[in-house]
């Protein structure tokens, strides 16, 4: 989803420097998604909210929105109430974010929005106080949201928008109790323009076809409380080894493989009551090795990345027999890049993981 598109565009001469710069206000309302039963019997209200983003789409050429049809890019504040404010609180989120454009008839023009970031919840879980919130365990929470939109401009400043949204807040499993929240939203928004835009003509053209290789190698780690009734921070993480094919110079599939420690993962994967409780589990009881395949895109010094395992090895029996990852890599120094990724187990998220690794292009 990240990477589909489209097409280079080939600014005219008079636009090919341009930068436009606007600012965007948005107000939603929706439903919070009764994932777990005792949401269905506690929520009572709508969820609602707003946003301000401030957006960046650039023209000139050569550069990489250039090769996804121009984008816009930019960073977002985002808030919202979950329908039942004495238990779930409000929500708020900063994040960068990109809107890919998907079509175009007249004037009306059709986005897709993409972003994840840092979440705040001001009502988490607390024993003795709030005991009804099985949402969020903590303060501090992953935010990823996904939209669909329509822009449809009035002038060469301002221009309407209606949209839909899916948003997603959790602390990937660092604290306990950790289900998440999520809303579905309808919003009415404004975008105005700092000086006077007009789109620019352009005309369509596929991506340069890359054959470029390159190897991937990376550590990461991170914190999880692995069960509820254990009130134990442990430690997580993983060493990967991935191999990327390119077929554009911004769009690359690969496959690797993992070797993954859950921290705790036996008070994880069972129940309360199937815990032996004077047992001592060891190093190996948090270990797995998978397989995975993945995609990436390339966003200038700056990658997204999504990959789907399956677990070819576990001594403590996973959840599910597949996991997820969601990320960001950002260029440090020529081939050192830092990421920040969930790790899942299907649809159920791990920890968050903070890493270094290193691309070793050997075939351009």
């Amino acid at each position: 989803m990240l990477t589909s598109s489209f097409c280079v565009a080939e600014i005219s001469a008079a636009q090919n420097d341009s930068t436009r710069y606007a600012i965007e206000v948005k107000y939603h309302q929706g439903i919070v998604v009764p994932h777990h039963t005792s949401m269905t019997y506690l929520i009572n209200d709508y969820a609602r909210g707003g946003e301000i983003n401030l957006i960046r789409q650039r023209h000139k050429a050569g550069l990489w929105e250039s090769y996804l049809n121009r984008p816009e890019t930019g960073i977002g504040f985002w808030f919202s109430s979950f329908g039942r404010p004495d238990i779930y609180g409000e929500g708020f989120a900063i994040y960068p974010f990109i809107n890919f454009r998907l079509f175009q008839l007249g004037k009306l023009n059709a986005k897709y929005k993409v972003a994840l970031g840092l979440g705040y919840a001001n009502k988490p879980f607390k024993v003795g106080e709030n005991t009804y919130n099985t949402v969020f365990g903590s303060h501090l929470n992953a935010y990823v949201g996904f939209g669909l939109r329509l822009d449809y401009p009035l002038t060469e400043r301002l221009a309407l928008s209606g949209n839909f949204s899916l948003n997603h807040l959790s602390n990937g499993s660092a604290r306990k109790p950790n289900n998440g929240i999520n809303t579905a939203t309808l919003a009415l928004g404004a975008t105005y323009d700092l000086v006077p835009y007009k789109e620019p003509e352009y005309k369509r053209a596929r991506p340069e076809a890359s054959k470029a290789r390159e190897w991937i190698a990376s550590v990461s780690a991170g914190r999880n409380q692995a069960a509820a009734y254990n009130p134990t921070i442990y430690w997580s993480g993983s060493i990967t080894a991935s191999h990327l094919w390119y077929k554009t110079e911004v769009k690359a599939y690969g496959i690797g493989l993992d070797l993954i420690k859950f921290g705790g993962a036996p008070l994880a994967s069972k129940n309360f009551q199937d815990i032996d409780e004077h047992r001592d589990y060891s190093f190996s009881d948090d270990l797995y090795a998978g397989v995975f395949g993945m995609m990436e895109s390339h966003l200038g010094s700056t990658a997204l990345y999504l990959a789907l395992g399956g677990y070819i090895y576990h001594k403590t029996e996973p959840r599910q027999p597949v996991y997820a990852r969601l990320g960001v890599r950002q260029k440090i120094a020529a081939n050192i890049f830092g990421h920040f990724g969930i790790k899942a187990n299907f649809f159920t998220a791990e920890f968050i993981e903070f890493g270094l690794g290193y691309r070793w292009r050997y075939k351009q």
